[in-house]
């Protein structure tokens, strides 16, 4: 692990720190540059990038205050305090600030789900630099292991799965295809369903059916992090996201199932 870079007495730099800086940097990059692309106003659509990633940043905190009151019951101002106690949970916080962007994005009379199209691409090499700063920081480890894999995280004298490194891969991996299908699902016949054009939201749903599935895959070896009454709900979150994200790509598809009605018989009297 290496959660300080540079260390001058009065003067830290945290790995953490630059990493989360450099995920906003080229995530705010990506997102403008295929905004720039489809002829968007820069500044509008900088505006709801911002005010989209701050809203989830904060329902994210909120989140894991929720699922860890014991830690703030007796000083309700540590929730403020993010060097003390810090926390967040990942996924609630991109969920958030997707819908957020779909909101703002409907006011200012876009197309959300292009917009969300872009989003999701440069959320996932966002998430790159993110994931491989939790892992030099040793946030968010996973579950003890044996494994020759494993690692010792700060606290911890049992290796644990690396898990941020396991998501550093898969957002790379997913980063990757977005932009190579970016450009190609619109050819899909099985996309566009006879339609001169395909409609927006591919991405997006390939976006959270991968999330889904993977995070859901990630459950046998991460510490849980939402828990309700004692009673831990990730799985069902993720599988809520995997679900949500195969029918939003069947609707974006346009299949739509209908059901066969049968004519009652007439009676003539």
């Amino acid at each position: 692990m290496w959660p300080t870079l540079i260390n001058f007495g009065f003067f830290q730099l945290k790995s953490l720190t630059l990493l989360a800086i450099l995920a906003l940097f080229f995530a705010a990059f990506v997102f403008w540059h295929k905004g720039k692309e489809e002829h968007y106003d820069n500044m509008e659509l900088f505006d709801a990038f911002l005010i989209s990633g701050a809203f989830g940043v904060a329902i994210g905190r909120l989140s894991f205050v929720l699922f860890n009151l014991a830690l703030f019951k007796d000083n309700w101002w540590l929730i403020f305090n993010l060097n003390q106690v810090p926390g967040n949970i990942p996924l609630l916080t991109l969920v958030a600030a997707g819908f957020c962007l779909y909101f703002l994005a409907k006011k200012r009379k876009w197309d959300p789900f292009e917009i969300l199209d872009f989003w999701v691409t440069a959320i996932s090499l966002g998430m790159i630099f993110l994931y491989f700063g939790f892992f030099l920081a040793g946030s968010y480890p996973g579950r003890f292991t044996s494994m020759p894999w494993g690692v010792v995280m700060p606290g911890n004298f049992e290796k644990s799965h690396p898990v941020q490194l396991y998501f550093f891969v898969f957002y790379l991996l997913l980063f990757n295809y977005l932009l190579r299908v970016e450009y190609r699902y619109r050819t899909f016949e099985w996309y566009r369903r006879g339609r001169k054009t395909a409609q927006s939201g591919f991405l997006l749903s390939t976006f959270l059916i991968a999330v889904g599935a993977f995070y859901l895959l990630m459950t046998a070896v991460s510490v849980p992090r939402m828990l309700v009454l004692g009673t831990v709900i990730d799985h069902w979150v993720y599988l809520v996201l995997l679900i949500f994200g195969v029918f939003l790509l069947l609707s974006r598809s346009g299949l739509t199932i209908k059901a066969k009605h049968k004519k009652p018989p007439q009676i003539n009297l």
